[in-house]
């Protein structure tokens, strides 16, 4: 199955349960889940975050960009060495 498939099915499960859980509960369980898509929502979006910010750490996407900064990085290294810094 593809990952779009994956991803309705896990999703449709949830609502269903959601709903169920919704309709036949009462008292806290009823007031949890009313507040269960605001932290699918809250997980999904941190999720999203942590995921975007590793690939921009790691420079997954651009390798010719995390070469360039490789020699850059090494050429300023030289450079405040030659001036007397000790790195």
């Amino acid at each position: 199955m593809s990952r779009g498939t994956n991803l309705f099915i896990a999703f449709s499960i949830s609502a269903v349960v959601w709903v169920i859980t919704l309709f036949l509960s009462t008292g806290y369980v009823n007031e949890v889940a009313k507040s269960m898509p605001t932290y699918a929502l809250i997980l999904y979006f941190s999720y999203a975050l942590f995921k975007v910010g590793g690939d921009l750490a790691r420079l997954k996407d651009y390798p010719e960009e995390a070469e360039s900064l490789q020699k850059e990085v090494q050429e300023a290294k030289r450079f405040y060495q030659q001036q007397g810094l000790k790195l």
